[in-house]
C-alpha cells in the first residue's frame, strides 16, 4: 500500500479516472498543463454557492476547515463526531485505504448516520451515483454504517422570494438503492488508478471520452500530441489561424432574395446576451434561468443606411426590466427584427410574462421576428459550412473579415455571462469593470452586424458599411 500512501485518490480523482486514466495521470504529475476557461471557473464558483445555501438550511451544524490541511481535517471531523446526540457535519472529512473524501452533509440523528451529497444540477446523473459510491465505501470503511443516502438537487422551478429565503431551493432523492450495487467495484478502481499513477503517461488516443461527462482540461494539450488537432494557417502577425472561406463559393436560393426584399423598412437587427445564476440572487427569478442583461440592435431605417443602438446594464440590480424598456423605444411598432434561431423569441416572451404591462408591444415585436438562422438552413450553402448553420460558422463564409476570434476577452456566450458576472462583482476594481464593458458591447455589437452582413448577403445586395463605421 505504499504506492496509494504515495498517491493519494480521492473522490474527484477517482471520477478523473474514470473518465480517462490519462486525465487523471495529467492531474497528478502534470496539473500546470491544465486549461479552465473563464466559464469553467464560474461553474466551480457556483458548485460553493449552492453548498453554502445547503448549509443555510440546516442550522446548528458544524463546518470543518482546513481545505489545504487533510490531516487536521480529519482530526476536526474526529471531534464534531466523537460527542453525543445529534449532530451535523459539513465538510467531514475521512481516508480510507489512501482515499480522501469530503461529505457536504453528514447527519447523525439518534445514533442512526444519512449522508447528502449536494450539486448543482437540476437532476440526478450517472456519475453522482459513483460520487456517493466512493464516499460510503470511505465512510463505512471507518465504521460509520449510512443508513440513508442522499441526493440534493436544485429544483428548478423553485422562484427566489428575496431576503435569502431560500427553502424549496433543493429537492432530495434517495439513492441508496442504486448506490449500494457500484459499491463492490470501488476495490478495483483504487488499484487501477494506483497502478496508472506509478507508471508512465498512458498513451490514450481523444476521442468521446474528452468531453463526457466533463470537457476535459488536458484536451488542448492531448490533441496537440496526438496530431489530431486542426490544421490552421498563419495570419499575418505570425499566429495560428483558420483558412478564411471564400465567399465566393457560397450559393443563394432565388427565393430567399426574393423574400428578403419583399420586407419594408425600417428593419431592425436585434440580439440579446443573457446571464444565469445556479443561485438567484434578483427577486422573482428562478436556478438557471435566462435574463437578459444586455442587446445590440443595427437599425436600417432606409436602404444603405446603417444606425447602431445598445444597452447594457452592469450595476448589479436586476437588469431585465430597463433592457426591456430601452428595447421597445428602440424598436417602435413596425419594421421587421431579425435574429438569429428562436433564443431572442423566447426571451422576449420570458419578458412578457415577467411584465405584464409591456406584453402588448412585447408581443407586437415577436410577431415581426425574422428568423436568419431558418432562413440561410433552407436557402444558403457553401462548402465550408459541413452542415453546421451556427453564427460562428456562417459568418467566415460571408464576411471573413468580421470574425469572432479577433475579439479579445468575449468571443462566445459563455465568455460574455463569465464577464458579466465579474463585472457586476462588489469587488471588481472600477478599471476592470470598464473593459469588461468594453469587451461585452464589442461582441454583441459585432453579432448584430453579422446578422446585417448576412441578411444583405441572402438579399443580394451590395456589401454593408466598413464595421467600424457601422458601429459609429
Amino acid at each position: 500500500m505504499e504506492a496509494v500512501r504515495r498517491f493519494g485518490l480521492s473522490k474527484s480523482r477517482i471520477t478523473y479516472g474514470l473518465q480517462c486514466g490519462k486525465r487523471l495521470w495529467l492531474q497528478v504529475h502534470r496539473s500546470s498543463l491544465a486549461e479552465y476557461p473563464p466559464e469553467t471557473r464560474r461553474l466551480f464558483a457556483a458548485g460553493h454557492d449552492v453548498n453554502d445555501v445547503a448549509r443555510t438550511l440546516r442550522p446548528g451544524g458544524v463546518l470543518v476547515e482546513w481545505q489545504d490541511d487533510l490531516d487536521r481535517a480529519l482530526k476536526e471531523t474526529a471531534v464534531a463526531l466523537g460527542g453525543e446526540g445529534d449532530v451535523t457535519v459539513f465538510e467531514a472529512a475521512f481516508r480510507h485505504r489512501g482515499v480522501f473524501v469530503r461529505t457536504d452533509i453528514l447527519e447523525r440523528r439518534e445514533g442512526r448516520y444519512r449522508m447528502t451529497e449536494v450539486k448543482s444540477a437540476t437532476r440526478l446523473k450517472e456519475y453522482h451515483l459513483t460520487d456517493v459510491a466512493v464516499q460510503t465505501w470511505v465512510l463505512e470503511g471507518n465504521g460509520l454504517p449510512l443508513d440513508v443516502l442522499n441526493m440534493a438537487v436544485i429544483d428548478p422551478e423553485f422562484v427566489y422570494p428575496g431576503g435569502g429565503d431560500y427553502r424549496g431551493f433543493f429537492s432530495e432523492i434517495p439513492i441508496a438503492d442504486q448506490v449500494r450495487p457500484i459499491l463492490a467495484r470501488v476495490p478495483g478502481w483504487v488499484t487501477n488508478f494506483v497502478e496508472i499513477l506509478n507508471g508512465g503517461e498512458p498513451a490514450i488516443a481523444t476521442g468521446q471520452q474528452c468531453r463526457k461527462p466533463f470537457e476535459c482540461p488536458f484536451l488542448p494539450y492531448c490533441e496537440g500530441r496526438d496530431g489530431r488537432a486542426p490544421a490552421v494557417a498563419r495570419d499575418s502577425a505570425g499566429e495560428q489561424a483558420p483558412e478564411a472561406p471564400d465567399p465566393a463559393l457560397g450559393r443563394v436560393d432565388p427565393a430567399a432574395s426574393a423574400y428578403l426584399a419583399s420586407l419594408p423598412f425600417p428593419r431592425f437587427y436585434l440580439d440579446f446576451e443573457t446571464v444565469q445564476f445556479t443561485v438567484p440572487v434578483w427577486p422573482e427569478t428562478r436556478p438557471y434561468e435566462q435574463l437578459p442583461f444586455q442587446w445590440s440592435c443595427h437599425l436600417e431605417p432606409a436602404f444603405g443606411k446603417i444606425e447602431h443602438a445598445e444597452h447594457l446594464d452592469t450595476g448589479g440590480g436586476a437588469p431585465m426590466r430597463a433592457a426591456a424598456d430601452a428595447l421597445l423605444a428602440t424598436l417602435g411598432e413596425r419594421g421587421p427584427v431579425f435574429v438569429y434561431t428562436d433564443f431572442e423569441k423566447w426571451r422576449l416572451v420570458e419578458l412578457a410574462a415577467r411584465f405584464p404591462d409591456l406584453a402588448p408591444a412585447i408581443e407586437n415585436v415577436t410577431g415581426r421576428l425574422v428568423d436568419l438562422f431558418r432562413l440561410a438552413r433552407q436557402h444558403y450553402t457553401h462548402p465550408a459550412l459541413n452542415g453546421s448553420y451556427s453564427l460562428k460558422t456562417v459568418l467566415p463564409t460571408i464576411a471573413p473579415e468580421l470574425a469572432h476570434a479577433d475579439l479579445d476577452e468575449v468571443q462566445d456566450g459563455l465568455s460574455a455571462q463569465a464577464a458579466y458576472h465579474e463585472a457586476i462583482a462588489a469587488d471588481t476594481p472600477a478599471a476592470r469593470r470598464d473593459e469588461l464593458r468594453h469587451a461585452l458591447l464589442e461582441y454583441c455589437a459585432l453579432d448584430t452586424l453579422a446578422l446585417v452582413r448576412l441578411a444583405h448577403h441572402l438579399e443580394r445586395r451590395p456589401a454593408a458599411p466598413a464595421r467600424e463605421e457601422a458601429l459609429r
